[in-house]
């Protein structure tokens, strides 16, 4: 009984080291080698794809709500020990959402990543649908130098992506924007765990949305402007008319103010008075724009305020119908004219045919 008590032993304790340990080719590739980052040991410590597994991952719940794929993590040890998280997401907006919402220090255009963050220990990046988090491990924190040496290899091995910034900041007016408290959300879900129940009363909807919130200034005065993109103008349109109803009661000071335009709504609420309120809200716009399949950026110039390639096609449209009614008259004149020369020539070879009645019928024997 005690020897096999201690065979239980000795292949729970080969189970465990087999779990933990893996050979270098077991590794996901873009993880740096232990000697790239002068580490001597690398642990791979977890790799999943239930999000039921976030639950033991710092910020798991936020992980989940921007679009979850991928969870996987290495640990290194040396003189700083870190530990190196790579989340795989939905798309390259849920990436640069974890970013705004998780970085101490204001995001900066990569390399390493499409953009990237350092501050409080650690180093955060987006790459594509990659975000990538990189922390000192058992709360120290590691050198900046080996927090960027780090990154810049992980990066490296990822594979390029066009570094574009979700469409709705573009929307964000330049005058009076704070780039630091920037805070993007992909979906209505992640906006509301991040604000964990204390969410703006006049962000509430049946309809899903893009969230994008940014601190302003006029003068001395300040507030939140909020930009919310709903799945249609009509929706939009829709909300904003429910939102001018029912504006919520704010303590003295502070005001609200709300513009639409196409799928957008804009929120802006602060301690404004009505005029830098207008002059903020009058740069958001939002206009459609015509791209043709053939690329051709010569498509994009205007004639009186027309699109230069409706235009043509519209020119083009009406020079070939008149094209076509030519060939069509044209066609009926030939006819008419053989029928008219037939009917003469007929009438010359029997010309008895034309003094009778046109309604008899003549048989001609031969």
């Amino acid at each position: 009984m005690k020897k096999f008590f201690a065979l239980v032993c000795v292949l729970a304790t080969v189970g465990a080291l087999s779990a933990q340990t893996r050979t270098p080719a077991d590794f996901p590739g873009y993880f740096p080698e232990a000697a790239e980052i002068d580490a001597s040991s690398r642990t791979f410590v977890a790799g999943f794809e239930d999000a039921a597994g976030l639950a033991k991952v710092a910020d798991g719940r936020l992980v989940s709500d921007v679009g979850f794929t991928r969870y996987e993590r290495v640990d290194y040890s040396a003189a700083s020990a870190l530990s190196i998280e790579v989340f795989t997401l939905l798309d390259s907006l849920a990436a640069y959402s974890l970013l705004t919402l998780l970085r101490e220090d204001n995001i900066r255009s990569g390399p390493p990543g499409d953009a990237f963050a350092i501050g409080n220990g650690g180093f955060l990046f987006a790459q594509g649908r990659f975000f990538v988090r990189i922390l000192g491990k058992d709360g120290k924190g590691a050198s900046k130098e080996l927090l960027e040496k780090s990154a810049e290899i992980v990066g490296s091995k990822m594979a390029p992506s066009s570094g574009e910034r979700p469409g709705l900041l573009e929307y964000f007016p330049s005058d009076g924007y704070d780039a630091s408290s920037l805070r993007y959300f992909p979906s209505l879900d992640a906006y509301k765990t991040w604000t964990r129940g204390k969410a703006s009363e006049y962000i509430v909807t049946n309809h899903d949305m893009e969230i994008a919130t940014a601190r302003y200034f006029a003068g001395d005065r300040s507030g939140t402007f909020s930009l919310l993109r709903l799945p249609t103008p009509e929706l939009a349109e829709e909300y904003y008319d429910e939102l001018a109803a029912s504006l919520p009661a704010l303590p003295d000071g502070l005001s609200i103010y709300a513009k639409h335009a196409g799928p957008l709504v804009a929120v802006l609420e602060g301690n404004f008075d009505s005029v830098p309120a207008a002059g903020l809200l009058s740069g958001v716009r939002f206009s459609y724009s015509l791209r043709w399949v053939d690329g051709d950026e010569n498509n994009a110039r205007t004639v009186w305020g027309v699109p230069g390639a409706v235009l043509s096609a519209v020119v083009y449209s009406v020079f070939f119908s008149f094209i076509a009614i030519f060939i069509a008259l044209i066609i009926g004149l030939a006819i008419g004219i053989g029928r008219f020369a037939l009917r003469q020539r007929k009438e010359k070879r029997y010309p008895d045919l034309a003094k009778e009645d046109a309604g008899s019928t003549w048989l001609n024997l031969r």
